[in-house]
This record gives structure tokens, sequence and C-alpha cells, in this order.
């Protein structure tokens, strides 16, 4: 078995956590909500290095993986460890409108594999630099929209390709609570929608929030820690293949993380740890299923990285590639630019402002 020599740059939580216990020991513990944890779990990976600006938190990754990854060399500049380490593959975790130039430079070191965290960036120029390097020297990309490798996710996804309940036609996307963010995790709610829409977007109207109406055209954001920085918002949204979609990221709800899907035939609504089915032969009395979520051995950011092991092994492409990750992107973009524009139409595709 091949051992990948696995690097992380941004050393905050979603980076360094490891993973809680489970609610009995004999069940090990939660599935791995890290970078970190998601390597630890898979025997082929080795952190040998890490960077972040700040050394308290180098220090403090070592004191609580150093057991587990004895070999870390820790750093705070990136381009220093791109130069000094042979990576196979770096996980992207620091703040969202930081992403570019480390993907890039990354791209041009060698490393065989990135896994870069959501939003791929805040603007479409970056987007597109990180996308170009990617293909330019044959790096494998995958963007951390983590419901792509979830069970319910990807069991709703093949029941609607199925036709389960006939053809979809009008969706609705809904992510309330104190970090209804766009970009920081407005992008995980529209770019499930995107993932099961399976169509370009052709336009639409957005509104941001009342205390966001002055935002302006472009991110303004700090990175993703204050939510006073990244607005909330509403769209509606039509596909080129002709479905509807509501949104709504809007943090002064209780709002789960909610997509409720309409099809010609039945209806489907799937939220984390939980899939529910409409259908029937008579549209007027639709008989009620909970479908059961089926039980894995991995996911999430686990299976993100087994998948970008096996796509250095065997070729292909990542269930969730940058471009679909730019796709999320220009939407929220998108929304934004309606708002500035006094709500107007906004159609696809866009540029940066």
């Amino acid at each position: 078995m091949a051992l990948y020599r696995a690097a992380i740059v941004g050393l905050t939580g979603i980076a360094a956590n490891p993973a809680p216990p489970a609610p009995h020991p004999v069940l090990g513990t939660e599935m791995p909500a890290s970078h970190a944890a998601a390597y630890a779990a898979l025997p082929q990976t080795e952190v040998v290095a890490v960077c972040d600006l700040v050394p308290d938190l180098v220090e403090r990754f070592r004191q609580t993986w150093g057991e587990r990854f004895p070999r870390i060399t820790g750093y705070t500049d990136y381009r220093q460890m791109l130069e000094r380490e042979q990576i196979d593959i770096l996980s992207v975790v620091t703040s969202d409108h930081r992403h570019a130039d480390i993907v890039v430079d990354a791209c041009a070191a060698g490393v065989k594999a990135i896994f870069c965290e959501k939003p791929i960036a805040t603007t479409l120029a970056d987007a597109d630099r990180m996308i170009e390097a990617a293909e330019r020297h044959g790096v494998k990309m995958s963007v951390d929209h983590t419901r792509r490798w979830r069970p319910e996710w990807q069991k709703a996804r093949q029941l609607l390709r199925e036709g389960t309940i006939g053809t979809l036609t009008r969706a609705v996307a809904s992510l309330g609570g104190p970090r209804a963010m766009l970009f920081r995790n407005g992008t995980h709610l529209i770019d499930a929608l995107n993932f099961f829409v399976d169509a370009r977007p052709a336009w639409l109207t957005g509104a941001l929030t009342a205390e966001f109406r002055g935002y302006g055209p472009r991110y303004a954001g700090d990175g993703g820690r204050d939510p006073a920085t990244d607005p909330s918002g509403s769209a509606y949204l039509e596909y080129e293949n002709g479905v509807g979609a509501f949104i709504a990221v809007v943090r002064h709800t209780v709002s789960p993380f909610e997509l409720d899907l309409h099809g010609s035939e039945g209806r489907m609504v799937v939220r984390d740890g939980s899939l529910e089915l409409w259908t029937g032969g008579d549209r007027r009395r639709l008989q009620y299923q909970a479908v059961p979520v089926p039980q894995v051995t991995r996911g999430a950011l686990v299976a993100g990285i087994a998948e970008l092991l096996e796509l250095i092994e065997r070729g292909g492409e990542s269930v969730s590639p940058p471009r679909a990750a730019r796709q999320a992107l220009e939407i929220i973009l998108a929304i934004l630019q309606s708002q500035a524009q006094g709500n107007a139409r906004i159609t696809f595709p866009i540029t940066d402002m």
C-alpha cells in the first residue's frame, strides 16, 4: 500500500480538531469532521507538514496529533513548506478569500492532489486561476462541499435520477440560524441544489436581508469568521433545463439545512441525516415514506480524501470538482449583483464586478 505524504495549510478547528467520542466507547468515535482526523482515519496517509501564520496553532497541532503523526514539521510560510517538503496531497483550510494563491503555488510545486475548503474562492477570477493551474499541471482537486460524500445526499440523487419523483420541476433550498452566511455556509446549500438539478443556471433575481441591503456587488468579508461581514439573502433561480429554485439563506429563521425537491410525480425532502419521500399513482393522495439512510464505513471528509487518493492512482474526476464549486460561487455573486442593481434580473454567465 502506497503511503501518501499529506500537509495542511490553516490550522483552525475544521483543520485540526480530533474526532469526538461516540455515545459509547465500543462505538469508537464520531465520523471525523476535520482534515487531520480524516487523514488519521486513512492508514495510507501521513500528515508530515502543517502551516499556519499563528505559531501557537502549529504547536497545538503537534500536541494534539504528534502521536499519530510523529514526523510533523511546522511552518508559518506555506511557500517554504512547499519548497522543502515532497507533498502528495494538500489540504487548504485557510480563510475563504485566501485559497487561490496557495492552490496555484501548490500546483506549480508538484503537489499531486488538493482538497480545498469551500467556497472555492470569493471572486470568479480567483476561482478561474485555481482551476487553470490544476488542469495545466494535472493536479487532482476537490472542494469540500461535504454533502456530496454523505450517504443521504447520494441516495437522494440516485432516487432522483431513477425517476422516483418523476421529472424535477421545482426546488426550495433553505438554511437558517446565526451562521446562515452566503459565502461561508450558503455555498454548501447552493452546491447541494446544483448537485440535484445538474444544469447550468440561466438567470436569477435576488435580495439580501435588510441589514445587508447596502453590502455591494462583491465580497467584502473577513474570510468567514464574522457573520456581520458575510451577507444573508434569498433568490429565485431558474436553470437552463427549466427547473426553478427558491433559495433562502436567512439567519433570522430556524430553518434547517434542507432541500425540498418537487417533481412531476412526487416530492422529496433531504436534510442531514434524513430523507423523506411522497410518491404514489394519484397525485392528490401521495404516500409518505421515510427512506432509511444507508450506514456507511466512511463519508464526508474521510470519503473526500479517500476519493482523491483513488484519483491519483486511477485518474478521473472528483464528485466535487472545482468547476462545480465555481458554479456555486457564481450564483452567490449573482445574488449580490442583483441586490446592488435594485433586485434586477441577472443573466448567466456573469463576471466579477
